[in-house]
C-alpha cells in the first residue's frame, strides 16, 4: 500500500483540480507511478483541410472548442506550403512540412500530452505523421476522416499502420466517410479507437435547417457534444503512447467516457483485408443505337420534288423515292 503523502496546500490544491476535473478512478490509480505526462494539460497540433485554411471561420471556431473543452496548453495551427493552388501537393511534402511543425511544438512542450487534430485531409495527413517513428503523439482526432476518396477509392492504409489512440469525429451523411464503410475499417484497426456521430451532419457538420428543426438542436449544440466527446476521451488515455493489450469494455468505457464507442482488439473478428469493390460512378446499359444520317441540303430538294411525283407501275402508284432510295 502506497505510503501517504504530507497534506499540503499544493496536495489539497491538486486534490480540487482532480474532483473539478471528475477524473475517473482508474486514471487515478495510476498515480502511484505515474508517465511522466499524466495530468497535464495537453498541447494540440490543428491541421486544416484542403477546402480552407487555418484562419477560415469553421478552423478559428473548433480552435476555440478545443482550447476550452481540453484545456490545453496551447492549440497550434498552421497552413500547408501550397498557397493559393487548387490542389495540394502529394502526401510526402505535406507529412514533411507537418512533421516539422509537431516537432517544434513537442520540443517547446515535453512534458504534455501531444494530440494532433485534423479536419478531413488534415486528419488523414495528422495519422500519416504519428506513425513517424520520432513522433510521439499520445492521440489523434480526426474530425471528418476522407475515408472515401472523390474516385471511389478507400484511403485506409493511415489508419490500418497507426498504433495510436485515434478518435473519429463524422457526420452521419458525410458522403466522403459513409459510416458502414467505417465501421468495417475500424473493425481491422491495430489502434484503440472510437467514433462519435453527429446525426445529420455533413462533411463539415453542418447539419440542415428542416433536420435542426426537427430535432429540435442547433448546430452549435451538436458540436459541443462532439468536443466533450473528444475531451472524454483525451482525458481517458493523455500520458499513453499507445493502449496495448485488450482490456474490460467497462475499463475502457469509463476511461473515454460514456459518450463515445468503442472497439476493443478481444472483440476483433479476423477477417481479410478489407477491399471494397469499385464500382463505376454510372452503368449505362448498351442501348441498340439509332444513327440519323444527315441528308446534304441539296438531297432533300430532290426528295421533296420526287415525292411529288409518282409513276405507273401495273396501275399502281410507286413513289420514286423508294425506287431510287437516295438515303
Amino acid at each position: 500500500m502506497a505510503s501517504k503523502r504530507p497534506r499540503t496546500m499544493e496536495n489539497e490544491h491538486e486534490e480540487e483540480q482532480v474532483v473539478q476535473q471528475q477524473c475517473d478512478p482508474v486514471i487515478e490509480s495510476a498515480q502511484s507511478s505515474p508517465p511522466a505526462k499524466l495530468n497535464k494539460s495537453p498541447v494540440v497540433v490543428f491541421a486544416h483541410g484542403a477546402g480552407a485554411p487555418s484562419t477560415s471561420e469553421w478552423m478559428i471556431r473548433w480552435r476555440n472548442l478545443l482550447v476550452k473543452a481540453l484545456n490545453a496548453v496551447e492549440v497550434v495551427t498552421f497552413d500547408y506550403p501550397y498557397g493559393k493552388r487548387k490542389a495540394p501537393p502529394k502526401d510526402e511534402k505535406l507529412v514533411g512540412f507537418h512533421s516539422d511543425i509537431v516537432r517544434n511544438v513537442a520540443a517547446k512542450y515535453p512534458e504534455h500530452p501531444l494530440i494532433l487534430v485534423g479536419k478531413s485531409m488534415g486528419s488523414r495527413i495528422s495519422c500519416l505523421v504519428a506513425a513517424e517513428n520520432d513522433i510521439e503523439a499520445s492521440a489523434v482526432v480526426c474530425l471528418g476522416y476522407p475515408l472515401k476518396a472523390t474516385k471511389g477509392a478507400i484511403r485506409d492504409e493511415p489508419l490500418l499502420q497507426l498504433m495510436v489512440p485515434i478518435m473519429f469525429v463524422q457526420g452521419s451523411n458525410d458522403v466522403f466517410c459513409p459510416l458502414e464503410v467505417l465501421e468495417a475499417v475500424r473493425k481491422q484497426l491495430k489502434a484503440f479507437n472510437a467514433l462519435h456521430v453527429i446525426e445529420n451532419g455533413d462533411h463539415s457538420f453542418q447539419i440542415a435547417k428542416r433536420n435542426l428543426e426537427l430535432t429540435g438542436t442547433t448546430r452549435e449544440e451538436a458540436e459541443a457534444h462532439a468536443v466533450e466527446a473528444v475531451a472524454s476521451f483525451v482525458s481517458g488515455i493523455s500520458g499513453e503512447k499507445v493502449i496495448a493489450g485488450p482490456r474490460e469494455r467497462s475499463q475502457l468505457q469509463e476511461e473515454v467516457g460514456s459518450q463515445v464507442e468503442v472497439v476493443l482488439e478481444s472483440q476483433m473478428e479476423p477477417q481479410p483485408k478489407f477491399n471494397p469493390t469499385r464500382r463505376p460512378i454510372a452503368v449505362v446499359e448498351s442501348r441498340p443505337k439509332f444513327i440519323h444520317k444527315k441528308r446534304r441540303p441539296s438531297e432533300r430538294i430532290i426528295l421533296n420534288k420526287l415525292r411529288k411525283n409518282t409513276v405507273e407501275i401495273g396501275g399502281e402508284g410507286s413513289n420514286c423515292e423508294m425506287a431510287i432510295q437516295l438515303d
